[in-house]
């Protein structure tokens, strides 16, 4: 079963690539009217500018959204699972070191 983590970014990801690909297609739009004389190249490059400008916060607007959900749920962060792999290999050697010295304890 897949994490509700994962399950968001494969979500954001789409959202993502369908921007990207409205992105695409407008652009080819554009060309077309441009090629047919029903816009100029100056119009179109501005309309261009102007809807990456707009696509841009959109992705930016999805990136925040994803991180808000992400956070809000139980789920460890990089950080957090890194402190707990630090603590895990410390107590691990504290164990070995108790393990050693109860040895030496029986030994005598």
């Amino acid at each position: 079963m897949k994490s509700p983590t994962d399950l968001i970014r494969k979500i954001a990801l789409l959202q993502i690539g369908f921007v990207a690909l409205v992105s695409e297609k407008v652009e080819e739009f554009i060309k077309e009217l441009e090629e047919k004389g029903k816009l100029s190249e100056e119009e179109g490059k501005k309309f261009l500018k102007q809807l990456k400008e707009q696509l841009e916060k959109q992705k930016e607007e999805i990136a925040k959204e994803v991180a808000n959900v992400l956070k809000d749920l139980p789920v460890a962060t990089k950080e957090e699972v890194e402190e707990l792999r630090k603590e895990i290999l410390s107590i691990k050697k504290e164990i070995e070191e108790l393990k050693k010295a109860l040895k030496r304890k029986e030994k005598e």
